[in-house]
């Protein structure tokens, strides 16, 4: 499920940058290619940690390979699908609070999740630095 859900947001990331590398000329004002070159990764990676949340999600109540446990209580059905997401986004940016952990084999697909969130976040910070040098990101 990791190798899937890594697979198919690396390709969302791609394509994201790429969409948005053809908003995105020299030419143009510097404020325009760099809010076109924001919004589009904020989109790609909400969109992402959202699709790991619902691996996380599927993991937890589809193939019960662990779950997701809240620090303050011990009663981990309370949790609806918007504690997976946020668990998920923080996770993704590697921030790791910590008021959410995983627990089994949810581990492995949270450790997988930091891991390649790190890579698209560094993926899409070197974007944005070729934006403000006022070059055209992704040009063949």
């Amino acid at each position: 499920m990791a190798a899937i859900l890594i697979a198919v947001c690396t390709a969302i990331h791609y394509g994201a940058l790429k969409l948005s590398s053809q908003f995105v000329t020299p030419s143009r004002h510097i404020g325009h290619c760099l809010g076109v070159a924001v919004g589009s990764i904020v989109i790609a990676h909400t969109f992402e940690a959202l699709l790991y949340a619902a691996g996380f999600w599927i993991a937890v109540y589809g193939f019960e390979i662990g779950n997701l446990v809240s620090s303050s209580s011990s009663d981990s059905s309370s949790l609806n699908f918007m504690d997976y997401f946020y668990f998920s986004l923080v996770n993704f940016t590697t921030l790791g609070r910590g008021d959410l952990m995983p627990t089994g084999h949810l581990r492995f697909m949270a450790a997988m999740e930091a891991f390649h969130g790190f890579l698209l976040i560094t993926a899409s910070g070197s974007f944005i630095l070729q934006v403000m040098s006022g070059k055209k990101p992704l040009s063949s």
